[in-house]
């Protein structure tokens, strides 16, 4: 017996019409058996700056 795979697909846009986000709402429809897709999303985590972490050192939001 195999085990199933996940893979965990993230579109980097967040805006609604989104082909890449499209695309991936597919392909999680359209998985083979034995493979999941899980499709998570970009909302929410903090963008890296590096001039700002030497400027004012680790945001909370990176820390949390």
């Amino acid at each position: 017996m195999t085990a199933a795979a996940t893979i965990i697909g993230i579109a980097g846009s967040l805006r609604k019409g989104s082909y890449n986000a499209a695309l991936l709402r597919a392909a999680t429809e359209l998985a083979p058996a034995g493979l999941r897709i899980e499709d998570a999303s970009i909302r929410g985590i903090p963008l890296y700056d590096g001039d700002l972490e030497v400027e004012s050192g680790i945001p909370l939001s990176w820390r949390t």
